[in-house]
């Protein structure tokens, strides 16, 4: 079947199908922060619910979901070859369940092709949202797509800011879906901020980051919500503890090294390859393995990230920054339900400090989990207590070397 306005027109029976229960989420206008910033476009399916205070999530199916993110250039490859096809094959030999991609353009208006149209008609089994970013991109519109084998039950188009007001740089937005999966809300958002190391580059994509930061509303971080994309920083860049204080975990170094070969995600002369592109998750998921695929078909190696929803519903959430620059690494902590934790500490600065994480019960309460990342290379480290060891959890972090430790800093859990 063909795709019309970019959505699928019936959805095709699948084995793949999660399998997950019905849970109580918050409003969808709180959902995307459509009452927050002003700017975005997008459109409902359904009647937009009456506020209410949120119940107890319920406990969800332990599924997994194959997601992938792609910068595709366009089509173009590494070889300098424009081949839209090439992009289609490897989506197809990847057959991933949500797929969300970078810089698409729809050329019908200097007579070129619709890429994500192309792209639709070869994948009529998955549903689409096309949000675009730019309309004069090489004379045509260019834009971000999320693909998505469950139907999308809400749309979100938003414009990230442009710096300065009169730049010619191209224009960049953050599209997002809210996914019906067998009744539970999936929310997925992808962008791609401005490339660039000058002085005016870098505040563009600082700005932008903040954006999309803001945009997506804190009170649904122990919801089943996915950010990928292409940043346009490595791993060390200050934009990236920006996202871990808003509590977004990276998939990858959830179970690989932060650097080194595997993690490149832009190939350059050797000198330049870096990890630009990311999978982001809330705690609400667990990460079974994260991976590049090799391919000329464009400048970026697609990200693919096996996620499993978490069976225990995550009702806390709070990241806590290391360092007197807020920049060193971070812990994450999430409770479930049944009084149990997990621990995330992230070393993020090759400066020779690790960090340390402490959690506590309650405020003055007992210890009942250490952890710590020695290294900014390495993957993060995880730790996990019993149930039932934390009621309102803090959580201490502290940067460390050898016996000693500094520039402690905790939080409260509430």
């Amino acid at each position: 079947m063909t795709a019309r306005n970019g959505v699928r027109s019936t959805q095709s029976a699948s084995a793949n199908v999660i399998r997950i229960a019905r849970t109580v989420l918050p409003t969808l206008a709180a959902t995307f922060g459509l009452l927050a910033a002003a700017g975005g476009a997008y459109t409902a399916s359904a009647q937009q619910p009456a506020e209410s205070t949120p119940a107890a999530p319920a406990a969800l199916a332990a599924e997994s979901l194959k997601v992938m993110d792609w910068n595709i250039q366009g089509g173009q490859g590494s070889d300098g070859v424009t081949d839209i096809q090439r992009i289609v094959s490897v989506i197809g030999a990847q057959n991933p369940d949500v797929v969300t991609l970078q810089e698409l353009h729809d050329n019908t208006a200097v007579g070129g092709p619709n890429q994500w149209q192309v792209l639709l008609d070869a994948f009529p089994q998955y549903f689409a949202h096309f949000a675009k970013s730019d309309t004069n991109a090489l004379g045509g519109v260019a834009g971000n797509l999320i693909l998505s084998k469950y139907p999308i039950k809400e749309k979100l188009t938003f414009q990230l800011p442009q710096y300065p007001s009169g730049t010619t740089a191209v224009l960049r937005s953050l599209g997002g879906a809210r996914l019906d999966v067998n009744g539970t809300d999936v929310r997925v958002y992808t962008t791609h901020l401005s490339a660039g190391v000058g002085t005016e580059a870098t505040e563009r994509r600082n700005r932008q980051a903040r954006a999309v930061i803001d945009k997506v509303s804190g009170a649904l971080m122990t919801t089943p919500m996915l950010l990928t994309g292409d940043l346009n920083v490595r791993p060390d860049n200050q934009i990236r503890p920006w996202f871990a204080a808003a509590e977004w975990i990276d998939s990858w170094t959830r179970v690989n090294a932060n650097t080194g070969s595997g993690a490149v995600t832009h190939p350059g002369d050797g000198l330049d390859d870096s990890r630009i592109d990311y999978i982001y998750t809330t705690p609400a998921f667990d990460v079974g393995g994260a991976r590049t695929v090799t391919t000329n078909a464009s400048d970026h190696r697609p990200v693919i990230a096996d996620l499993t929803v978490r069976a225990a519903p995550v009702t806390r959430t709070g990241s806590v920054l290391a360092g007197a620059d807020s920049l060193a690494g971070w812990a994450h902590l999430a409770t479930q339900g049944d009084g149990g934790a997990t621990l995330r500490v992230c070393d993020n600065k090759a400066d020779g400090w690790g960090v340390r994480a402490y959690v506590y019960r309650t405020s003055g309460g007992a210890q009942v989990l250490t952890g710590a990342d020695g290294a900014y290379a390495d993957q993060c480290t995880t730790f996990a207590t019993a149930a039932g060891a934390v009621t309102s959890p803090v959580v201490k972090v502290c940067l460390y070397q050898a016996g000693v430790e500094k520039d402690c800093r905790q939080r409260q859990l509430t």
